[in-house]
């Protein structure tokens, strides 16, 4: 799994005949690139951005707390998100590229039966031209597969190979020291004689999951500290695209010389506004997010001046651009995601109501678990913290599975144990939000309690050595659920 050393990678011709270099590691000065052409006096570049995009590529309802309070019954979507990066690209006459800063999938309905194959091909049909390496890019296998680290690495190396993008990680190694493979610690683009680097770096908590083993991840701030003078012997400006979080970003900007922006992801962070760092030689270093799941395209305009000491940051924009219905889908996108999302558009089957607020749909999605769990293991009870373990709730009566595996995209199962009257109540009275299936009977005889297996643990502090796994997927039991009423 590791990158054997080149020294350099010329890929096709793009955006108008600049190329794509790829830096190995450890390139000595004597074989960096070729010494730019002779520079202007300014230089503009557009970064269109996301990140976070856990696998949302049909639209979704959505609430923008930081915009309303009001759900938006149908945000996002990457056909949609095409439409807008296209109609950007013919307004701006600068330079262009379109960025992802990690978290393609995992979270989204389609995650678990495509192990992130149908993001990428939709990155690739929209048009992506990079991309960090985000936490969830190391869990292609979830929940009861995770310690199959094996199959989550081999789910890793297809993704990466079937972009048409490069990705850019600095800080993880794989088993043997190299890099992990196809993928470069930065990557450099030239326009009209000017070379721009992107490094990339992502969490280092990503190293504590077990479909990691045998990778080592190393601090990204120590990391950046190794490689910015690296790619600075191969660049004019240098932009980081991480996946590390707000904060992390703001110490890697105010910690390190020789970067000149962030694009960054991890902490699903709406940042209305860049934040700034002053780095140790003086610069303001502007840091970009544009929250989650793409509900929003960032759309960042950095322009920068030459002079004797090279080229310097002197004025940015970034502004976070809404995706909603009122754009269009592109037709060649929707084309392309079609044989992904096609298969799980069939109908499920029906709820009896749709509540009228985000909390009363979660409630009664919740119950349908319940319901569901109750049927398929016989107990006398199923309970479940209203919402927990889901994503969304289901919006209409008549439910799809892309419905379903939107509300519960993890491979969770139920479980059961056994307990008292007495300590079923202790554990409602423990979480009041909770939705019960069944009937608290009377008495002090222990009866069979159906949970989710996460929430059990987690939510409602039962020990793993109390649970029995069902070894039922909630997904199939809701669809069993669903198919019988």
């Amino acid at each position: 799994m590791t990158h054997k050393p080149i020294v350099f990678l010329l890929a096709a011709l793009l955006l108008g005949g600049a190329p794509i270099h790829a830096a190995p590691a450890d390139l000595p000065a004597s074989m960096s690139f070729p010494v730019a052409l002779p520079q202007p006096g300014s230089f503009t570049l557009t970064l269109l951005h996301t990140n976070d995009l856990h696998g949302h590529i049909l639209p979704f309802p959505y609430t923008e707390v930081g915009k309303s309070s009001a759900e938006n019954p149908s945000r996002g979507g990457a056909a949609r998100r095409a439409t807008l990066i296209r109609s950007l690209r013919a307004k701006i006459h600068n330079p262009t590229l379109l960025v992802d800063a990690g978290d393609t999938f995992t979270r989204g309905p389609l995650s678990n039966a495509y192990e992130g194959v149908a993001d990428v091909e939709a990155m690739n049909a929209v048009g992506y031209e990079m991309a960090a390496i985000g936490n969830n890019e190391f869990k292609g296998r979830d929940a009861t597969q995770q310690g199959d680290f094996e199959g989550a690495q081999t789910a890793l190396r297809r993704v990466i190979k079937r972009a048409k993008f490069p990705w850019v990680c600095a800080n993880v190694r794989a088993s043997d020291g190299g890099l992990l493979e196809g993928v470069q610690p930065y990557v450099v683009r030239q326009w009209n004689g000017v070379r721009v680097g992107f490094l990339g770096l992502t969490t280092k908590t990503s190293g504590g999951y077990p479909q990691t083993k045998g990778f080592v991840f190393t601090d990204p701030i120590e990391a950046a500290k190794e490689w910015i003078p690296k790619a600075r012997r191969d660049c004019d400006i240098l932009i980081a695209l991480t996946h590390i979080g707000s904060d992390q970003d703001m110490l890697l900007a105010s910690e390190t010389t020789g970067l000149d922006a962030i694009v960054g992801g991890h902490s699903h962070t709406f940042l209305y506004t860049p934040l700034t760092a002053v780095n140790p030689d003086g610069a303001v270093i502007p840091i970009v997010q544009d929250g989650e799941f793409g509900v929003n395209l960032g759309r960042f305009d950095l322009t920068f001046l030459h002079d004797a000491k090279g080229w310097t940051l002197d004025k940015y924009h970034d502004e976070m651009i809404p995706i909603d219905k009122s754009t269009k889908d592109a037709p060649d996108v929707a084309a392309a995601i079609a044989p992904f999302t096609t298969p799980f558009l069939r109908d499920a089957g029906t709820i009896a109501q749709v509540g009228a607020t985000p909390d009363e749909r979660l409630r009664i999605t919740t119950q349908v678990l319940v319901d569901a769990m109750r049927r398929s293991t016989g107990a006398a009870v199923a309970i479940n913290p209203s919402g927990g373990g889901m994503f969304v709730a289901f919006h209409s009566r008549t439910i799809s599975y892309y419905d379903l595996y939107a509300a519960m995209p993890f491979a969770n199962h139920i479980a059961t144990a056994s307990l008292t009257p007495n300590e079923i109540r202790a554990l409602i009275a423990k979480k009041p939000k909770s939705v019960v299936s069944g009937e608290i009977p009377a008495g002090g005889t222990p009866v069979t309690v159906a949970f989710e297996d996460y929430e059990a643990t987690s939510e409602y502090g039962i020990l793993p050595t109390n649970l029995t796994d069902a070894h039922i997927d909630i997904r199939d039991s809701v669809r069993d659920f669903l198919h019988s009423r």
